[in-house]
């Protein structure tokens, strides 16, 4: 089974594959026309960067929702997670003077006091934890599953540390290279290889880290799997 977010994944890099056979060049050839080519290239980079970032964003959400769904009890979710959850409540709250934080005060136990007693439930904010992230390199991969609990996804997806270290690297150079023609560097290029390597290795990383999620979120809401 997949998450919804996964599938829609897999739809996005349709698109890619769209893109990628609208570059006229045969594949290990040299390029008819270079200027097609790398528009094609960097393209290519920018919208499989971004399928990649909204799956980590919906898988979130659905996540999230599920929880929501079965009215989890705070005490149940992971400390990491609850900590992130609180912490813009906790950030405003801080920041405000302390002759105003009777609102703000009130409004953390309305909506976060739940999260830190025993038998209690309440809604959980799917964007309270990603707030932090800016684009889905590996250090925030790792970050991110880590407040469900999984210390570090690369590792629990697979043993092989080859197939680790390929993964980190690939999907490293993926953001590096999406960022970088966003921020307007036109020496940025990604070839047919490239872009068919960071498409083999975003795929590989969404399915099984689907799966593990999907194992984590089912065992905290009763079930063998969530999807």
């Amino acid at each position: 089974m997949a998450s919804g977010s996964l599938l829609a994944f897999r739809r996005g890099l349709l698109e890619v594959d769209e893109l990628q056979r609208a570059d006229p060049t045969p594949v290990g050839s040299a390029p008819h026309n270079p200027e097609v080519a790398r528009v094609i290239g960097r393209a290519s980079v920018v919208l499989l960067s971004s399928h990649f970032e909204r799956y980590i964003y919906a898988m979130n959400e659905e996540a999230t929702q599920l929880l929501n769904d079965a009215e989890i009890q705070g005490h149940l979710l992971p400390e990491g997670f609850r900590l992130l959850h609180s912490q813009l409540s906790i950030d405003t709250l801080v920041a405000t003077s302390w002759e105003n934080r009777g609102e703000k005060l009130a409004s953390f136990i309305e909506l976060e006091a739940w999260l830190w007693s025993i038998g209690s439930s309440g809604v959980l904010d799917h964007n309270r934890l990603l707030l932090w992230m800016k684009a889905p390199s590996p250090r925030n991969l790792v970050r991110y599953f880590r407040i469900w609990g999984i210390s570090d996804v690369f590792r629990a997806i697979t043993r092989a540390q080859h197939t680790q270290s390929e993964l980190r690297l690939r999907i490293g150079e993926l953001v590096q290279k999406r960022n970088n023609i966003a921020h307007g560097d036109l020496t940025i290029e990604a070839t047919h290889t490239d872009v068919a390597s960071y498409r083999e290795v975003t795929m590989k990383f969404s399915e099984r880290a689907d799966r593990v999620l999907g194992k984590v979120v089912g065992g905290l809401i009763g079930r063998q799997t969530a999807w």
